[in-house]
């Protein structure tokens, strides 16, 4: 294999990989679609080194992830849910201009540059990669620029940026990157207030359940966040012989 089509592979390998969350108990993964909540995810039914593995679309870069905690310290009061869901309408808003610019550099990094080594075509390939890089400086300026919107300040904020800037297939999945770094505390039964456009509530319950459930074997059953999680699991089963 030439060295060519290893940088090729390797280009796609790792922006995938850097897409890739894992998840330990207690958190979750929103997936969303134009702005809004779509889906709720636990990550791959299996675990390596104690968290679940999930890697999103490759190719909807522009569609962010967003973290949360479940866990039962995370309990809100009423209403939590709702003003929950309106701060993350907020930051998809806000991460949006980046998530575009972002993705046109996964667009020219994961796609044309590989094709352009595949093809042999060297002018292809260094003006696909200055044009990537070109445009990561510009969504790590942007990122910067709405750094109080996004909450991201400091060394995360740092890090990021330059990270983006350094790998650029990691520029690919900024959006993602950003989002990901704010997190969110709902209580567990408290999820399905959240609206997921697309998922049905007893479809939803039922992924809590099952989730809550596997938490639960794991704890002591003499623990405080055993009883909690107990509390969380009978209001879910209460919710579920409710007619939606």
């Amino acid at each position: 294999m030439s060295p060519e089509t290893l940088l090729a592979l390797a280009l796609v390998a790792v922006y995938v990989a850097d897409s890739a969350h894992f998840l330990a108990i207690g958190e979750a993964l929103i997936r969303t679609r134009s702005g809004r909540t779509a889906g709720l995810s636990f990550g791959w039914p299996f675990e390596l080194a104690g968290r679940r593995p999930f890697i999103p679309n490759p190719l909807t870069p522009f569609w962010p992830e967003l973290r949360l905690v479940w866990t039962p310290s995370s309990a809100g009061g009423a209403g939590a849910a709702e003003a929950v869901s309106a701060e993350m309408r907020a930051h998809l808003v806000a991460v949006r201009p980046v998530a575009w610019i972002a993705s046109v550099c996964a667009a020219l990094i994961g796609v044309v540059a590989p094709l352009a080594l595949a093809l042999g075509d060297e002018p292809l390939f260094v003006a696909a990669t200055l044009l990537c890089l070109a445009l990561s400086a510009a969504a790590c300026a942007l990122t910067a620029s709405r750094r109080k919107e996004l909450r991201l300040t400091g060394l995360p904020l740092f890090s990021t940026i330059l990270v983006a800037l350094v790998c650029l297939p990691c520029a690919g999945n900024l959006a993602r990157s950003v989002a990901a770094q704010r997190r969110w505390s709902v209580a567990a039964a408290e999820l399905p207030a959240l609206g997921f456009e697309g998922t049905p509530a007893a479809t939803l319950r039922a992924q809590l359940q099952e989730a809550l459930g596997a938490a639960r074997r794991v704890l002591p059953q003499d623990s405080a966040a055993h009883s909690a999680l107990s509390e969380q699991l009978r209001r879910l089963e209460g919710e579920a012989r409710e007619p939606d």
